[in-house]
C-alpha cells in the first residue's frame, strides 16, 4: 500500500465534500494533526478509523484503502487485494511496536549495566556484563529477525540490531586478544 497516495486520495475526497482538515477531525473523532498527517503520508489511520473515514469522505473502504475510485464496481480481485493490503499495514505497524518496546526495554537494560560498570569498576563487571547483555540480547535480535524472515515479514531493523548489538563482543573478544598478544611479547 502506497502511503503517500493514500494520503493525496484522502486530501483530495476531503476537498471535493468541501471539508477542512479540522471538520474531517471533529468528524472522526481525531485531531487535525492526525488528518494531516494521514495526508501527508506520514501517517496512517488506525484500521478501526478506515470505514468512519469512507463514510466522511463518501467512498467506500475498498475504494479507500486502494487509494482510487473503483469504476464499474467492486470485483472479487480488489476485494482480495484490499483485504491483504489491510493485513500487511496491520503486521508493519505491530512489527513496528514490537522492535520500539524491545528497543526501549534493550535500552534500560544497557543503560543499567553501564551504569554498574561506572559505579562498580572491577574488572569483571566492566568486560563481561556488557559482553554477556550485548550477546544474549543479539542472539535474541538474531533469533527473532530469522524468525520473521522466514514467515516473510520485513526483518531488517533486527537485522540491524543484532549486527549492532553483536559488535560489541566481537569487539571485546579482538581487544582482549590483542592484550593478551601484547603482554605475550613484553613477558618473554
Amino acid at each position: 500500500m502506497d502511503i503517500q497516495k493514500f494520503g493525496g486520495f484522502v486530501a483530495e475526497m476531503r476537498k471535493e465534500r468541501g471539508m477542512t482538515q479540522q471538520e474531517l477531525a471533529k468528524r472522526l473523532s481525531v485531531t487535525n494533526k492526525a488528518v494531516s498527517r494521514w495526508e501527508t503520508g506520514s501517517g496512517f489511520p488506525d484500521i478501526s478509523t478506515l470505514e468512519p473515514l469512507a463514510d466522511a469522505l463518501g467512498v467506500s473502504v475498498i475504494e479507500l484503502i486502494h487509494s482510487e475510485r473503483i469504476e464499474g464496481g467492486l470485483t472479487a480481485e480488489t476485494a482480495e487485494k484490499a483485504l491483504s493490503d489491510t493485513i500487511e499495514l496491520a503486521n508493519l505497524r505491530r512489527d513496528r511496536r514490537e522492535f520500539i518496546i524491545a528497543a526501549v526495554a534493550l535500552s534500560v537494560i544497557g543503560l543499567m549495566v553501564i551504569a554498574l560498570a561506572v559505579f562498580v569498576p572491577s574488572a569483571p563487571t566492566v568486560w563481561t556484563l556488557p559482553f554477556l547483555f550485548c550477546t544474549v540480547s543479539g542472539l535474541g535480535c538474531l533469533y527473532y529477525a530469522l524468525r520473521k524472515r522466514k514467515r516473510g515479514l520485513p526483518s531488517a531493523l533486527w537485522f540491524a540490531a543484532a549486527g549492532v548489538l553483536l559488535f560489541v563482543p566481537i569487539a571485546q573478544i579482538v581487544i582482549l586478544i590483542c592484550l593478551i598478544l601484547y603482554f605475550n611479547r613484553m613477558i618473554f
